[in-house]
């Protein structure tokens, strides 16, 4: 660059301002262009750093129940303006539909599971709504939930294992009813031990009791379960 600079300085000390800038132009202006792209690039990338790569602060995932995106962006919206978090970094996700053990789904995408499991040993999953049955295999492949306290499970039907309630019942599991005919299948609201925003599921747990007394006006907990 200075090299260049040196040049265009040599050979237009006797041009005008005018001539000057056209000569620039007319010899130059691959040059500028370069510049002028690599320089793009550069906010280009520190844009997309700084402002379009955030990581979530609460990411919660269904497993085998009804997918639905709309209703999945409905749900992320109403909790993030519930709790005072950013929209774009709450996620709730409903694509996740895979076989396991001896409960088989037709035609759906196995790299389901390898994501779940591999979000999991990550630290991405925050949130589980689950059946009984899906949790009870998570345990066999050593997944841990965390133990919720009374004060965090006020106003739900508490889910114990071994002793300790580790999740909300949030209701019957129609989904999967519809695929295997069980009717004692309870849905579970569960926190992998592994997620990072113990915080934000505790207001989680908040946004869905007041939401079965209808409060929040974003979304039903009869929706979510449907």
């Amino acid at each position: 660059m200075g090299r260049i600079l040196e040049d265009i300085k040599a050979k237009t000390s006797a041009m005008d301002r005018k001539e000057t800038l056209s000569y620039v132009l007319t010899y130059y202006w691959y040059h500028i262009l370069g510049i002028v792209l690599a320089a793009a690039l550069i906010l280009l990338f520190a844009g997309h750093y700084l402002f379009g790569n955030q990581k979530p602060v609460f990411t919660c995932v269904m497993v085998n129940q009804r997918m639905d995106d709309d209703r999945d962006q409905r749900i992320a919206k109403s909790f993030a303006d519930a709790a005072g978090l950013p929209e774009k970094q709450v996620v709730v996700d409903s694509n996740y539909h895979f076989s396991y053990d001896q409960t088989i789904l037709e035609g759906v995408n196995e790299s389901s599971y390898e994501k779940f499991f591999f979000q999991w040993g990550n630290k991405e999953l925050d949130a589980v709504i689950l059946s009984e049955g899906f949790y009870r295999h998570c345990k066999s492949m050593g997944g841990e939930f965390r133990q919720l306290t009374e004060k965090e499970t006020e106003g739900f039907a508490e889910y114990m294992d071994g002793g300790t309630c580790t999740a909300v019942i949030l209701g019957r599991d129609r989904f999967m009813e519809q695929v295997n005919g069980k009717k004692d299948e309870k849905l579970l609201l569960a926190f992998p031990t592994a997620g990072k925003h113990e915080n934000e599921s505790g207001q989680f747990l908040e946004f869905l009791r007041e939401s079965q007394e209808n409060r929040t006006g974003g979304i039903s907990l009869e929706e979510i379960i449907n």
